[in-house]
């Protein structure tokens, strides 16, 4: 928005990259699928649309385009050939033979390599986009409460370093956080579930030269360090380490690349460093994104009317819209650039024909409309 013109003040808890973005290391690359869904799959076009917004000279000092391999295992194979779009462009199937040269340390199955990927360093990237001299970031300033008022927001918010509560105002409010939305928007059907994930980070001791995928991730050293993970819990909210987590990391590594068994020792793993999030998701893995109408004026006005009717455009356009990018899960650094186009594009009324489809599947009122028809408002 700022690159836009728009005057952005962000309001952060309590300061950026305090959860899941504080991680060591952020792994770029996609979920990749065959053929057939890549045009229209949301993470094959968040994974370009990154790729292009981070060769900005401005943040690609923050990018480490060293590659990723993801190792075709009997969990995680998919089918790349020549008829997939990005065939030796953006993917290049390797035997277990020419993966173990590009990895550094043999490896014991194929592996798809993906050129364009590789490494953010987090903090510096965060701290690069806040620096944009249209962003003013305000840490430890805790949002209690929105509040539409006919010519914009009302915000009552907590900040914590002073231990006040004062009163703000906005033209336009945009939530894109990691976390539950839901309480603070007072509705039941932005269904977002916690998902605890646990890295672990030690000291340069690995052979390998690129980041090595498999369901977990291990990088090459990175800013001083490897960085392993993640342990994938849902349903949990804690983010205290445990070494149980040290443990599990440690063997999926194994279990997918052993001939690194030799330069990890169990005895090591007590001296590692770990780090735990929680990111929250929706049912589908699909992000919530759009400019949503305030929940309890749009279920109020949906109960009034019959599913089988269609809507009134009208009466809908007239509530007060919010912006939401949440439920991205573990896949913020790769698709919230996207999801800042659409929200851009529905704010100017630009028009991106390409993306009308993305908008509709991620559309943050899905879930309110699904349970209308089924009678499920109450």
């Amino acid at each position: 928005m700022a690159e836009r013109g728009w005057r952005v003040r962000v309001l952060d808890a309590a300061s950026p990259g305090h959860g899941g973005s504080g991680n060591a290391a952020a792994i770029l690359y996609p979920k990749l699928v065959d053929a057939a869904l890549t045009p229209s799959h949301i993470q094959s076009l968040a994974f370009l649309r990154t790729l292009d917004i981070l060769s900005d000279a401005r943040l690609a000092e923050h990018v480490d385009r060293s590659g990723v391999l993801w190792l075709q295992t009997r969990k995680h194979r998919v089918e790349i050939g020549p008829d997939h779009p990005w065939w030796r462009r953006y993917v290049w199937p390797m035997t277990a033979e020419e993966a173990s040269q590009k990895a550094g340390t043999s490896l014991t199955v194929p592996a798809l390599w993906l050129p364009h990927a590789g490494l953010i360093h987090p903090a510096g990237l965060l701290a690069r986009i806040f620096a944009h001299p249209l962003v003013e970031m305000l840490p430890h300033h805790e949002v209690m409460r929105v509040t539409p008022d006919g010519m914009g927001w009302q915000l009552e918010v907590q900040r914590s370093v002073h231990g006040d509560q004062i009163h703000m105002t906005a033209e336009h409010l945009v939530i894109a956080v990691a976390g539950n939305i839901a309480p603070l928007l007072k509705t039941k059907h932005l269904p977002l579930k916690p998902v605890r994930g646990q890295i672990s980070s030690f000291a340069p001791a690995l052979p390998i030269k690129t980041t090595l995928c498999y369901g977990g991730y291990v990088t090459p050293e990175f800013q001083k360090q490897h960085v392993l993970g993640a342990t994938f819990q849902p349903g949990r909210n804690d983010s205290s380490p445990c070494h149980e987590d040290q443990l599990a990391n440690q063997a999926a590594l194994l279990e997918a690349v052993p001939s690194l068994a030799q330069y990890m020792a169990s005895s090591q793993v007590g001296s590692w460093r770990a780090r735990a999030s929680v990111r929250w998701q929706t049912p589908d893995y699909l992000p919530l994104v759009g400019w949503l109408p305030w929940p309890s004026d749009y279920e109020r006005y949906l109960r009034d009317r019959v599913p089988s009717r269609p809507l009134t455009a009208s009466a809908i356009e007239s509530l007060p819209k919010i912006g939401v990018s949440v439920g991205h899960g573990s896949k913020g650094f790769s698709q919230a650039w996207l999801a800042a186009d659409l929200l851009c594009q529905a704010l100017t009324q630009s028009s991106q024909p390409h993306l009308s489809e993305v908008q509709e599947r991620l559309r943050p009122d899905r879930f309110l409309l699904k349970a209308w028809k089924r009678g499920q408002l109450k």
